[in-house]
């Protein structure tokens, strides 16, 4: 089963029915609701979605959010815990707190690095 690291914006993009989302990234996300793929969904990657939810910087609620993934099949929570913390020390110092979460969580599980400016919106 192929399997896929999402990030916030992604997520929420989904959710919310956002046209930013590309065509590619839509239909995979689709499939984890059908259990077809899996997505793996950092505790991170909730935590800075309620947060932004809740201030109405995303049309998302968290209520949506939790049913979305609830009705999934395909959707997996992935604990952002300390060895990860700790492998983010080694990446450079100059990526965005999320690209270097993202960047681990995806070698950490053996996933390829999606190219976000090309695959993830259109």
């Amino acid at each position: 089963m192929d399997t896929y690291l999402v990030d916030t914006h992604v997520l929420a993009w989904f959710i919310s029915i956002d046209k930013r989302l590309s065509k590619l990234v839509e239909q995979i996300l689709s499939q984890a609701e059908s259990g077809e793929v899996q997505i793996l969904v950092p505790t991170l990657v909730l935590a800075e979605l309620m947060h932004i939810a809740e201030r109405g910087k995303v049309k998302v609620t968290v209520g949506e959010l939790l049913q979305k993934i609830n009705q999934g099949d395909g959707f997996m929570i992935v604990a952002f815990d300390f060895p990860i913390f700790k492998s983010m020390l080694d990446l450079p110092k100059e990526l965005d707190i999320r690209d270097r979460i993202i960047e681990l969580g995806c070698s950490h599980f053996l996933l390829r690095l999606p190219n976000f400016e090309l695959e993830w919106s259109s």
